[in-house]
């Protein structure tokens, strides 16, 4: 984790998305894998006077969880006219934006066509820009929804100004420099950031009901604080309160997969993350299996293959051969 206050371009592909939650800049990042498939990921970030602007490109489903730029609010917006995201309880679609609220969280489940801008700007930029426009502050101006569906002349008209900055960014990283793009990320970006919200049409739609949105609280806390221990379904339909279709009816509405695949994904997960940062001369691939609720090893290595397209042993000798370069 990095918390870069000077300018700078970072752009990079990724084959793990470990790896990219830790490179990203500003951005304290917690990603998990839910799908098959491996991953393939595309971050390119540029700051400067104080502003930050991403764009990400994920070709798999991922939860994301995380924490945006500290001290600073965040803004994204789809980047392309067909995205599968839920963001905070509310289904995205291409003429959404999603507004941080202070000190919110990231809870997203993405698909494998996720493709968003983000703006991260200080504070007292957007107070002035709201300002300068006329218009209330943020908050009033998005009546304290977190997720506002604008008009598509206003999606894309931001979309190819955010599209712009990057490629005349990435042109010459020189220009970021520069007092014009200095100018465009203080001023016209803020402004169209603000004047697209202005437009506003309504919030995003919810994703589920209360109830089920509690009980998938409840069943993934209980994964996580004891995914290491025996869990069955029907422990999940205990903590979660309410019936066993209904749990499933939630989960695979919100991650696309039941519960039970969900457990076997977060195991992975964590089993991959402790390989990830394990000394090859000193551990075996089936301790930390077992450790996670692994028991039949040749399974697990079929499972974890078919998801991170490397088997487990592999994952542990990349990452000693990266500790041993790094050093």
């Amino acid at each position: 984790m990095q918390t870069d206050s000077d300018s700078y371009l970072f752009a990079r592909s990724f084959n793990d998305v470990d790896d990219l939650a830790v490179q990203a800049r500003q951005w304290q990042l917690d990603f998990r894998q839910l799908k098959k498939g491996g991953f393939r990921g595309e971050i390119q970030q540029i700051c400067s006077s104080g502003v930050q602007l991403g764009e990400a490109r994920f070709r798999c489903s991922l939860q994301q969880k995380g924490i945006p730029p500290v001290g600073m609010r965040t803004i994204a917006i789809p980047a392309g006219s067909r995205i599968h995201l839920k963001w905070r309880g509310r289904e995205i679609d291409a003429n959404s934006i999603m507004v941080f609220p202070k000190g919110a969280e990231l809870a997203s489940v993405s698909g494998p066509d996720f493709h968003v801008y983000t703006c991260s700007f200080p504070e007292v930029l957007l107070a002035a820009t709201c300002e300068t426009l006329g218009v209330g502050s943020l908050d009033q101006l998005c009546g304290g929804a977190e997720a506002v569906r604008i008009s598509s002349m206003a999606a894309t008209t931001l979309r190819q100004e955010l599209s712009g900055i990057f490629a005349l960014v990435n042109q010459d990283a020189a220009n970021l420099h520069s007092q014009v793009v200095i100018n465009i990320l203080t001023g016209r970006i803020p402004a169209q950031v603000i004047s697209s919200l202005s437009t506003a049409e309504g919030q995003c739609q919810t994703t589920t009901t209360d109830r089920r949105r509690t009980a998938l609280q409840r069943a993934e806390t209980f994964i996580e604080q004891h995914a290491s221990e025996e869990i069955r379904v029907r422990d999940l339909v205990r903590v979660s309160c309410v019936s066993e279709r209904t749990l499933e009816y939630a989960f695979m509405d919100q991650f696309g997969i039941g519960p039970k695949q969900f457990l076997n994904a977060y195991r992975l997960c964590m089993a991959r993350r402790q390989l990830q940062t394990s000394d090859l001369k000193t551990t075996r691939v089936a301790n930390i299996a077992n450790a996670w609720g692994f028991w039949h090893m040749g399974q697990f290595a079929a499972d974890y293959r078919e998801r991170y397209e490397e088997s487990p042993s592999d994952t542990l000798r990349r990452s000693n051969h990266s500790h041993a370069v790094l050093s």
